[in-house]
């Protein structure tokens, strides 16, 4: 009788050890199944392409990077005589937009889909910017309405930008004196690449020819 009763806690003992086992298999089992879901709902999300939200906006725009490829040299005509210039070759991604601008641009800086260079000289600067999910004719209106602002002397008329250059669609315009800034905007299918600078007039003689150089190296992969 002693042994029937001693042997009984012990039986009881596993017989709750193996409920408690068996319960928290169960726990498992769901908790595995509820992180496979989210595993396979992130997965599918991360695959889907950017597409409008519930309210219809367009989805913030992926912050672009550049990198920067060789240094060459290249010939240029600057006042009617041939000049080695030292160019770099930079490239614009994820858009596969590449080009080259003069050396003498060393210093620049990366602020969303901006580029900003700069030199040593003050008031020069030339920036690129794609502006997603927009049109050649809107971006230009804004970079117009921007520019008139200020008080310029001399307005040239919107053109064309020459079709050999790139074999790329654009407009551009300039504003001179007392300083001479201007835009240069490109389509890219549902985007534009708007190109500003800004310069001094004792620079334009250098500076035009820099600027037809760097319109005719932009290639779009």
């Amino acid at each position: 009788m002693f042994k029937k009763i001693f042997l009984f806690p012990f039986i009881l003992g596993f017989a709750l050890l193996g409920c408690n086992t068996a319960s928290d298999d169960t726990e498992n089992v769901n908790q595995n199944e509820e992180n496979e879901e989210v595993e396979n709902v992130e997965e599918n999300n991360q695959n889907e392409p950017n597409t409008p939200d519930e309210n219809g906006s367009e989805p913030e725009a992926s912050p672009i990077t550049l990198e920067t490829g060789s240094t060459e040299t290249i010939v240029r005509e600057i006042e009617g005589m041939d000049s080695d210039v030292e160019v770099v070759n930079y490239q614009i991604q994820p858009y596969n937009i590449s080009y080259q601008l003069d050396a003498l641009f060393d210093t620049h800086e990366v602020t969303d889909n901006k580029i900003t260079y700069l030199t040593e000289l003050e008031d020069y600067f030339i920036t690129l910017e794609v502006v997603e999910h927009t049109t050649v004719e809107d971006a230009v209106a804004n970079l117009q309405a921007e520019f008139e602002q200020n008080e310029f002397e001399i307005q040239s008329d919107l053109e064309n930008t020459p079709a050999e250059e790139n074999d790329l669609n654009g407009k551009m315009q300039y504003f001179a004196y007392p300083l001479i800034k201007g835009f240069i905007v490109y389509e890219l299918g549902e985007h534009v690449l708007a190109i500003t600078y800004q310069y001094h007039e004792e620079g334009a003689d250098g500076m035009g020819p820099l600027l037809v150089s760097l319109r005719q190296s932009i290639q779009v992969e």
